[in-house]
């Protein structure tokens, strides 16, 4: 099969390269990423005994529900940014139009989550000196969350829309392999934002591989195994920056589709890795994980965790959830400005290419920094943390998948031509299409999928060693119980990353200490 790449997807390839041939920057849903996102505990000085404290606004077992409305966030984003473009607003000189052309800086945030929930337990286990998780039930379960709904849509999208192109059985095989990335052209008609599922499937595969790289770094303590895990992400950032700025370069000999490999996205993927890092930090300790000499306060006082050793212009930059998510949408205008290259199918220079990769990486930290962080999360916690929000998010596996098809759908239905429609309409009846379809995906074929996890075997528990101390989360104040404080006391397992954190929906199944849906 060999068809030629849709306007679409040129657009968003040509964007990457001074060629137009390939590549990337797209559309990537974060694939339903997992880990239970759990605080630490540490000793409590006044009784000896273990306290953990949700978020201000989290649950008391810890799960974040603002990363779930995170995601449904970055997903309606994507397909605003799909519909603008297909429709022709994205060639206007309308302001709005500059904006939307850049709403696929969801990949960045998909990516920089993926990171962030999954290395988090190998990152707790290599600092605390503890066998990792079991590779074999991850694997089988990422394949099991990603790969039936994936299949079912690429069955509709190949038997209605590509079946004239399908010339042998290699045809069916690339698209169904999530081989696509690797052969030109190779991007099926409705289905072409599937490139970006390839991308996070090959990452899936190489984590535990790089699990392992970031374990040989060392250390003699929990700090030093910190401080070299820490330093381990930064250098796969740097790693991501170099080949992005490599491949896009005039006489490299890299394939045009390079733009769209792994290694191209590991910076990404690297800043959710120092996240997942930085949140299992160990406490007690009079070291910043950063350069010394930026002391925080001034206080003098020793640092007691890693948020208060944190220097505290990059805390605020980073922690502070107003601030920074300010900061965000800054950096999202000045990549809607030239500086980041042109909106539509014109090819973009080398260096508007790596510019707007870079804006995309801050804009990816400056989000989801301050809901992993200590504190209340403020506003955007709260908004993000709404049932109509988080109920998105927990779909938005399907609305990745489905969105182009309803697409397709609205512009038979309406009798719209492409590059020349009403983008508020057209954007409307893609939703209105997406959602019940993206619905019945998650309840029909992908959480029946998620009951083969027993085949997997037995989780294997990751204890935490009683002598390691770990950082303590900001204390909630609905929590009620023992302690000085009148804290309730709980113990959180380590975060395992065959344990979804953002599955409302399947808490019985997929949450230590749920029994029930809500």
């Amino acid at each position: 099969m060999t068809r030629p790449i849709s306007d679409m997807v040129r657009c968003d390839l040509s964007r990457r390269t001074d060629s137009g041939g390939a590549a990337a920057t797209g559309l990537r849903d974060q694939m339903d990423v997992e880990g239970t996102v759990s605080r630490p505990v540490r000793p409590d000085s006044s009784n000896g005994q273990a306290i953990l404290s949700a978020t201000n606004t989290g649950r008391s077992d810890g799960w974040l529900p603002a990363l779930e409305g995170l995601r449904a966030v970055a997903v309606i984003g994507v397909v605003v940014h799909h519909v603008s473009f297909l429709s022709g607003l994205t060639n206007s000189f309308a302001h709005l139009a500059a904006v939307l052309a850049r709403l696929d800086v969801g990949v960045a945030i998909f990516f920089a989550l993926s990171g962030f929930l999954l290395y988090r337990p190998f990152a707790l286990a290599a600092i605390n000196g503890q066998s990792g998780p079991s590779v074999r039930r991850y694997l089988w379960h990422r394949a099991l969350r990603i790969l039936p709904g994936y299949w079912a849509m690429a069955i509709v999208a190949l038997t209605w829309l590509n079946i004239d192109y399908l010339k042998s059985v290699w045809d069916w095989a690339i698209p169904f392999l999530l081989a696509q990335i690797y052969e030109p052209l190779r991007l099926p008609v409705g289905m072409e934002q599937t490139w970006s599922l390839a991308t996070e499937a090959t990452f899936y595969l190489a984590l535990p591989l790089i699990a392992v790289l970031g374990r040989r770094m060392g250390g003699r303590t929990p700090l030093g195994r910190a401080r070299r895990q820490l330093a381990f992400g930064a250098v796969l950032v740097l790693a991501g920056l170099i080949w992005n700025a490599y491949a896009h370069g005039p006489d490299s000999p890299l394939p045009g589709l390079a733009v769209l490999w792994l290694p191209a996205f590991l910076d990404w993927f690297g800043i959710g890795i120092m996240l997942a890092v930085l949140a299992s930090w160990p406490v007690g300790t009079t070291s910043t994980p950063f350069l010394t000499g930026l002391t925080g306060d001034g206080s003098g006082r020793g640092d007691e965790d890693l948020w208060s050793a944190t220097p505290r212009g990059l805390r605020v930059f980073t922690f502070a959830p107003g601030t920074s998510w300010l900061i965000a949408g800054a950096l999202l205008w000045i990549a809607s400005t030239p500086i980041a290259g042109p909106r539509g199918v014109e090819p973009a220079k080398p260096v508007e290419s790596v510019t707007e990769h870079l804006l995309f990486l801050l804009v990816a930290w400056c989000l989801i920094a301050p809901l992993v962080g200590p504190g209340s999360g403020g506003v955007p916690r709260a908004l993000l943390s709404h049932r109509a929000v988080m109920f998105l998010g927990r779909i938005s596996y399907g609305i990745f998948l489905w969105h182009l098809l309803a697409l397709e759908v609205c512009f038979r239905l309406l009798g719209f031509t492409r590059m020349n429609s009403s983008f508020w309409v057209l954007l409307a009846v893609t939703l209105a299409l997406t959602v019940p379809v993206a619905t019945a995906s998650y309840y029909l074929i992908e959480r029946p999928a998620r009951r083969l996890r027993r085949l997997g075997g037995r989780r294997r528990p990751v204890a935490v060693e009683p002598d390691l101390p770990l950082r303590a989360a900001t204390p909630a104040p609905a929590l009620q119980g023992a302690g000085p404080a009148g804290l309730g006391t709980r113990l959180v397992p380590a975060a395992d990353p065959t344990e979804p954190q953002h599955e409302s929906g399947d808490r019985h199944e997929e949450q230590p200490g749920r029994q029930q849906d809500q």
